[in-house]
C-alpha cells in the first residue's frame, strides 16, 4: 500500500468517525440538553449553538468521506482487475446504496432541519414551541437513521476491505 493510499484510508476513517461521533453527539447530548430547557426560546438558543457548529462539520467530513472513499475505491478497483465486479460487486453495490442513504440523510438534517433552525434565529422569529418540538423530534430520528445507516455502511466497508477477498490467485 502506497502512503497516498495509507493517507486516503486513514482520512476516509477519521471523517466517517467523525461524522458519527458529531451525530451521535446531537442525539445524547444537545438534544436532551434543548429538551431539558425552560421555555422554547432557551431551547432553540441551545440547538442553535450546536448546530451552528455541527452543520459545516458534518457537510465538510460527509464530502471528505465521498471523495476518499472513490479514491479508495480506485485503488481497490486496479489492483484486482478483471476479478473486482466478480467478487466485490454486489456487496459494493449494497455499501454505496448504503453510503448514498447516509449521504442524503445527513444532507435533511443538514440543511432540511439544522439550518431552518439556525436560519429562525438568525431572522429573529419569535419562538414556536409547537414548531421546534416537531423540528426537534425530526432531527433526533433523523440523526438516529443516520447512524444506524452508517453503522450498516461501515460493516460492509470492513467486509468489503477484508484483506482476503483482494488476493488474486496465482494464474
Amino acid at each position: 500500500m502506497s502512503a497516498t493510499d495509507f493517507l486516503g484510508l486513514w482520512l476516509h476513517i477519521l471523517a466517517v468517525v467523525a461524522y458519527g461521533g458529531a451525530t451521535l453527539a446531537v442525539v445524547v447530548m444537545v438534544i436532551p440538553a434543548a429538551n431539558g430547557a425552560a421555555d422554547a426560546a432557551s431551547r432553540r438558543s441551545i440547538l442553535v449553538r450546536a448546530l451552528r457548529i455541527y452543520d459545516p462539520l458534518a457537510i465538510a467530513v460527509l464530502g471528505i468521506v465521498v471523495m476518499t472513499g472513490a479514491s479508495n475505491l480506485t485503488t481497490y478497483k486496479a489492483a484486482m482487475r478483471g476479478a473486482f465486479f466478480e467478487r466485490v460487486g454486489w456487496l459494493l453495490v449494497c455499501k454505496l446504496s448504503l453510503a448514498f442513504m447516509v449521504i442524503m440523510v445527513g444532507t435533511y438534517i443538514t440543511f432540511g432541519l439544522a439550518h431552518r433552525i439556525v436560519r429562525a434565529e438568525g431572522l429573529g422569529d419569535p419562538p414556536d414551541d409547537a414548531w421546534l418540538t416537531s423540528m426537534t423530534r425530526r432531527l433526533s430520528i433523523a440523526c438516529i437513521l443516520s447512524l444506524v445507516l452508517l453503522a450498516l455502511t461501515v460493516w460492509l466497508g470492513l467486509e468489503l476491505g477484508h484483506p482476503s477477498m483482494y488476493a488474486i490467485p496465482p494464474a
